[in-house]
């Protein structure tokens, strides 16, 4: 009788793979609402004041990966490469750091992780000459270099973390020194917000409550947006496909806000450059095509 059931033993439990294998790797969210980015209106208040920056610089501090299903849902279980940048945006005599990465020692604890010891110098160089800091949104990867700052009560002052970044959950407040975020001055703002001339915020909450875009127009006309984690690859964007069930239920994101703002980036114009924080592809094609200065200069 036990060898007779056996069978049925290994279909049950393969019916279950299959049953939780499509709602948690296989499928991607429908767009709820809808999420608008208005270009005139970033144009409108980022040209408001002031001259414009002049250039954009990009450093790769890391690379790790992770399986290709928890970054496009249903693409299979090879490994896909991604990458830790942050940018640093230039006027004459000013600069503002976009994103901050981590700090080598908690990459090495990310899968096929490589850290660049000497690029995370710069960057905390960078950090140290800038006026202001600002990041997408409040996870590790993207706070951790600031967290791990050896002179933070030197940046404090400069450093543009939203009411929201601040309260959130999915912010390692263990990973800050006592005392350093409470130093903080939460910065509040609804609808557009220009923190300098050029640079424009736009709340994006969905992968993370904090989530935000940056939106940078250059005095040459070029312009960017910067969106973080709303997409981890292009294929998320020209695809349409976010990522899955189980990427939502480890990160506690929501999908349907996701995957409006992932339509939303869909329909922007070609010549906005929209800079997806971990795509290595993206990241080679824009330094190739001079859309960003390879390494921090003049620290």
């Amino acid at each position: 009788m036990r060898k007779k059931r056996w069978p049925w033993v290994v279909l049950a439990v393969f019916l279950v793979l299959f049953l939780v294998k499509r709602p948690l790797l296989d499928t991607h969210a429908a767009p709820t609402g809808e999420f608008v980015i208005d270009l005139a209106a970033l144009h409108q208040v980022a040209t408001a004041k002031g001259g414009l920056p002049e250039q954009i610089e990009v450093e790769k501090i890391g690379d790790f990966a992770f399986p290709q299903t928890l970054v496009v849902a249903g693409s299979g279980f090879h490994m896909h490469p991604m990458i830790l940048q942050v940018h640093r945006v230039l006027w004459p005599g000013r600069s503002l750091v976009i994103d901050t990465a981590m700090a080598p020692e908690a990459a090495a604890q990310m899968p096929g992780s490589h850290a660049d010891a000497a690029a995370y110098g710069r960057l905390q160089a960078a950090l140290s000459r800038a006026n202001l800091i600002v990041v997408t949104h409040e996870h590790e990867d993207h706070v951790g270099g600031l967290a791990k700052a050896p002179n933070f009560p030197a940046l404090a002052d400069k450093i543009l973390l939203t009411q929201e970044q601040l309260s959130s959950p999915k912010l390692k407040r263990e990973d800050f020194a006592a005392g350093a975020l409470e130093s903080l001055k939460p910065l509040s703002y609804s609808g557009l917000y220009a923190i300098a001339p050029g640079v424009v915020l736009q709340k994006a909450p969905g992968h993370s409550p904090g989530s935000q875009l940056i939106y940078v127009e250059l005095a040459n006309g070029a312009r960017y947006l910067f969106v973080g984690d709303i997409a981890w690859t292009a294929e998320n964007i020209e695809q349409q496909i976010g990522r899955p069930g189980l990427a939502t239920l480890l990160m506690k994101e929501d999908r349907g806000l996701v995957a409006a703002q992932l339509r939303a980036l869909k329909g922007l114009p070609k010549d906005v450059h929209v800079v997806i924080a971990h795509d290595p592809v993206t990241f080679e094609r824009d330094v190739k095509a001079g859309l960003f200065h390879q390494g921090f200069t003049g620290l």
